[in-house]
């Protein structure tokens, strides 16, 4: 259910505009285009790109993060929600634009017109599993820094380290780091074959999200084996929705002056 949020600026040329109430759904103190000297034609630029951004979504994009159970559990309906995978999504309509909010040039091999942030439901379990998916590769370079550390200074007592150039020294933990990521990265790869009956570990693999990408979305920047995602207990703002269902919101307080 929709939030009325009570806007306070009486100048603002795109207030109650589709850009209005996905940017300034937790009011106008809170919104990009309020109080950074944006001005008033790119504001209507803006959500000139903004409402092309919005037709190409489908109308169950809020379906995802309002639900109450997981979108990556592989069994229906997933378990209870405690937190948000947020992924990027970009789609190549409107022409790219690097001067505006939601215009990039992109980077990868698609390009790139729309970015927004896109929140899904995630339970307790699922989060656990693409976390050490996510963070055994950055524990395993650690673990490789560590083991570089310990053969130098373990054998600092030896001619081949006492009386080679720093750099060699720097060299041998670097090639340990290195060697321990890719180790990290066999095992990501393990646990993901591991869980893949449990989960899923990239977006589109969700049969939800099959009219997103028939309709052009895709993940930006997609890894490989699973999709670059940030696990967090909220969303990008509190009231935040692609769709708002409520004519009014943001609601402006009676007897409100133009």
């Amino acid at each position: 259910m929709d939030i009325e949020v009570e806007k306070k600026s009486k100048v603002c040329t795109v207030k109650h505009t589709p850009i209005c109430k996905f940017l300034g759904c937790d009011g106008c103190e809170k919104c990009s285009l309020y109080g950074h000297d944006v001005k008033e034609f790119e504001k209507q630029r803006t959500n000139e790109i903004w409402e092309v951004t919005q037709s190409n979504l489908p109308w169950e994009a809020d379906d995802f993060h309002n639900s109450e159970t997981c979108y990556f559990c592989k069994k229906r309906p997933g378990n209870k929600k405690i937190g948000y995978g947020q992924v990027e999504l970009a789609h190549p309509e409107p022409a790219v634009d690097k001067n505006y909010v939601f215009g990039i040039l992109g980077a990868d091999k698609n390009p790139v017109g729309s970015l927004i942030p896109f929140p899904i439901a995630i339970c307790k379990d699922c989060k656990r599993r693409f976390n050490l998916v996510e963070n055994i590769k950055f524990y395993s370079v650690s673990v490789g820094f560590i083991i570089g550390l310990a053969i130098v200074y373990g054998f600092s007592w030896t001619d081949w380290i006492k009386y080679s150039p720093i750099y060699v020294n720097v060299a041998l933990v670097l090639f340990c780091m290195a060697a321990a990521y890719g180790i990290g990265r066999f095992l990501a790869r393990r646990l993901i074959k591991k869980y893949e009956n449990e989960m899923y570990f990239k977006v589109f693999d969700i049969p939800e999200m099959s009219e997103f990408e028939e309709m052009g979305w895709f993940v930006y920047r997609e890894e490989a084996d699973k999709s670059r995602m940030v696990i967090t207990k909220k969303k990008p703002r509190q009231n935040f929705n692609f769709f708002s269902m409520d004519t009014r919101q943001p609601e402006e307080p009676e007897n409100a002056e133009d």
